[in-house]
């Protein structure tokens, strides 16, 4: 896809927003992005007071003036998770964001029924840590696994790449077992074909823990090399590990590293931003 085409995309960032101090994180990192995405921002509050409707109007204003910036607001009556999915689809938003202090989101609920909610959207969606990181997104990192939808993650990071000139770190976890080395030697080849032909930069790092024990190793990593972003697939059948101790995803938003989290929700119909 020509870079040209891919800036000329009216694309958006849907921010769910309560007025608590957690939609204020997810407002303040969606000013980010929207640099990074060239998009705008919808500011989204379902069954909103007048007053709520009122500063939130506000805030559209304030953000036009401060950043030159697209903001729309919608404030709905209704079921607010059919509405924001709905919303995501009629704006044309390519990330939800949400802003989280490792126990609750700005969604006024856990970090796990937030996820488990956020899986049944089209859109992915960033859990951005209150503890502000101090990155931007020149750098964002990803762990390459064996299965075939961890394409999503390669063409996401590829957006960075072409839109805001971000470096991809490709964590690659030691493999022994034949299957998992299978996919994941796979998913390495088109992930260079992918990068090498749009030119996008990346660096593969080789780190000595299998795919079970990667990820900790990938967040210290992540840490350590200013990551403004950590990409991961959510998981669609939770096994009988992840029912007791918590999804992967839970996990790794949770981070004590305070790295935001981009969660991409698989589908057999492989969601991207163009063809």
């Amino acid at each position: 896809m020509n870079i040209d085409k891919l800036k000329d995309k009216n694309w958006n960032l849907l921010i769910p927003y309560l007025g608590n101090e957690l939609s204020d994180v997810a407002l303040q990192e969606g000013i980010s992005l929207s640099k990074v995405f060239r998009a705008g921002l919808v500011l989204f509050r379902a069954n909103a007071t007048l007053e709520e409707k009122t500063n939130l109007a506000a805030i559209a204003v304030d953000l036009r003036s401060k950043y030159n910036i697209r903001v729309e607001t919608y404030v709905p009556e209704g079921h607010s998770e059919d509405l924001l999915f709905a919303l995501a689809h009629k704006t044309e938003s390519i990330l939800i964001l949400i802003g989280h202090n490792r126990k609750l989101s700005s969604l006024n609920s856990g970090i796990g029924k937030t996820i488990r909610r956020l899986r049944k959207s089209r859109t992915p969606f960033i859990m951005i840590p209150q503890a502000m990181h101090s990155k931007d997104f020149r750098n964002i990192a990803y762990v390459m696994g064996y299965q075939k939808q961890e394409k999503e993650k390669i063409l996401w990071a590829s957006y960075f790449g072409r839109l805001h000139n971000s470096k991809i770190h490709v964590i690659v976890p030691k493999a022994s077992d034949q299957f998992f080395k299978v996919g994941i030697n796979g998913n390495m080849t088109a992930m260079e074909k992918l990068y090498n032909n749009i030119e996008i930069s990346h660096i593969n790092v080789p780190l000595p823990y299998n795919i079970h024990k990667i990820h900790d190793a990938a967040l210290a990593f992540s840490e350590k090399e200013k990551i403004g972003a950590f990409l991961t697939l959510t998981t669609l059948q939770l096994d009988i590990f992840d029912l007791f101790g918590g999804s992967q995803e839970k996990k790794l938003v949770r981070n004590s590293q305070n790295v935001p989290v981009l969660c991409i929700n698989p589908r057999d119909d492989l969601y991207v931003l163009c063809n």
